[in-house]
């Protein structure tokens, strides 16, 4: 995982065996990057547990490589549990980015040293910019409602879910 962002913690007054208990049930079991679609009730979560160490992505209807990737460890507390959570984006959509930035920001910088192509240069690099904008509003858009659906799934009690 490429880590975006700073360390978000959830604070819950659940033991942390109650709070991985609520995380395991909104949690679908499987690889990081699968093509499934969410059926109307199903987990809104799939990845790993581990213990109290987790790897989650948001489940979605459409296919989106800029879903972040939550890494956390819930830790007991005297009172309750800390959930910390550290937000990414996958290795492969993070290269694939920087690849894509560098080959058009290359070719923008040959295109601008021929007088014939000088005109395209501000082109390609207007449409290198492009991808990792619609990167960005990707994953952001994505970012809080996982951050929800986790911080939901550690702090409601099992027996004040219906």
């Amino acid at each position: 995982m490429f880590a975006l962002g700073a360390l978000r913690v959830v604070q819950t007054g659940l033991s942390s065996e109650e709070a991985i208990a609520g995380l395991r049930r909104v949690t679908l079991p499987g690889g990081l990057f699968a093509l499934d679609r969410p059926k109307p009730g199903s987990p809104p979560l799939r990845g790993t547990i581990d213990g109290l160490r987790f790897s989650v992505v948001r489940r979605t209807q459409f296919r989106n490589s800029f879903t972040p990737v939550v890494e956390g460890v819930i830790v007991p507390g005297e009172v309750g549990s800390q959930v910390q959570l550290q937000l990414g984006l996958h290795l492969v959509p993070a290269v694939t980015l920087v690849t894509w930035l560098f080959t058009m920001l290359a070719l923008g910088v040959l295109a601008a040293q021929s007088q014939a192509l000088a005109e395209m240069a501000l082109m390609l690099v207007g449409v290198s910019l492009a991808g990792p904008v619609i990167g960005f509003v990707a994953y952001r858009a994505d970012a809080s409602a996982v951050v929800e659906e986790i911080s939901l799934a550690v702090t409601q009690s099992p027996t004040s879910s219906s």
